[in-house]
């Protein structure tokens, strides 16, 4: 990050467009604004503009990046095989999968694909070309450099992956009304769910091992036997009271 400059990282979530400046100094991070823009899915246009508004007040060097929440993002894994060095390849099985998965056509939606595991499987997630393309405007818009786009999945598991990577378990992420349920047995991912929150959630919802837990809600009590999984505590940043900012930082803090 280059002298007066600053990094936006905004998260898509459910209902709302969370987002957060950050400047790098001497090595060091600090989160210098916060700001939540609410909206209905109807309601989003209005709340770009008042989010193109907030940015435009920063520095005039920047760059955007975006996390994208499971209201918008869709996810499964492929059984990938290391001999498969063909991307033409992969493409076309991650797109006849995806129409298999979702029952839509794969050329109205923009793919990402995580690094394959040791063993193979590769994560692949998805947003609508439509989505994906608007972002990227809205970055242009606003003068700023696009510096990724990223579903919130796997920025959480990229984030946390040095102890996730050493067990076997599920990963719940927690998002608003949301919640993505991520079970591996270390490196390997096996299986990714998407569902409306309940009331109440189990520490076997998503089978055996360790239950690890990621929150972007602010809870009155912490999930039932869960083990949790925090950003640390740095300038700007609370981990208590900041917690729907927390998915907009993981790949910063």
């Amino acid at each position: 990050m280059l002298l007066n400059s600053a990094e936006i990282r905004v998260h898509l979530a459910p209902g709302a467009l969370l987002a957060c400046e950050l400047r790098r100094s001497w090595g060091r991070t600090r989160v210098t604004r916060k700001a939540s823009f609410q909206c209905l899915p109807s309601e989003r246009p209005a709340a770009m503009q008042a989010l193109r508004r907030w940015i435009e007040e920063g520095p005039e060097r920047r760059s955007l990046v975006w996390i994208v929440g499971p209201t918008e993002a869709q996810y499964f894994v492929l059984p990938w095989s290391p001999e498969w060095v063909d991307p033409r390849t992969r493409d076309a099985y991650a797109r006849a999968r995806y129409e298999q998965l979702y029952g839509r056509q794969a050329e109205a939606a923009s793919f990402c694909f995580a690094d394959p595991s040791p063993d193979g499987e590769q994560l692949v997630s998805c947003i609508s070309a439509a989505l994906h393309a608007e972002l990227e405007g809205f970055a242009q818009a606003c003068g700023c450099e696009l510096g990724g786009l990223q579903p919130s999945v796997a920025a959480v598991w990229e984030r946390f992956r040095e102890v996730l990577e050493t067990e076997q378990g599920t990963l719940c992420i927690v998002e608003g009304d949301r919640q993505a349920l991520v079970r591996h047995d270390r490196t390997r991912i096996e299986d990714i769910v998407v569902r409306r929150r309940g009331m109440h959630e189990p520490a076997d919802a998503g089978g055996s091992g360790v239950y690890r837990r990621f929150s972007a809600t602010p809870e009155r009590a912490p999930g039932l036997g869960a083990a949790e999984l925090r950003l640390p505590a740095q300038a700007g940043f609370d981990t208590s009271g900041d917690a729907a900012y927390a998915v907009a930082l993981c790949g910063a803090l």
